[in-house]
């Protein structure tokens, strides 16, 4: 089942989908490392699959989806 949450709402081990600059769907991402919050944007770390980890910036209030929690 999946819900969209408010980014600032995320927790390491989150899985979300994210679109990537080179493919033109959505994949399934993990929040990988502690995520980074300030007053203005929630930046993640997050890996896709077995690759390398990646790092995705929102401004609050932005909503993801959210496939599963950790």
């Amino acid at each position: 089942m999946a819900i969209d949450v408010e980014v600032q709402r995320l927790e390491l081990g989150d899985v979300v989908q994210v679109s990537l600059p080179d493919q033109d769907e959505q994949v399934e991402a993990t929040v990988v490392r502690d995520i980074d919050r300030t007053d203005t944007t929630v930046r993640v770390t997050l890996r896709v699959g077995e690759g390398d980890d990646f790092v995705k910036e929102w401004p609050i209030g932005e909503l993801v989806t959210v496939v599963r929690g950790p």
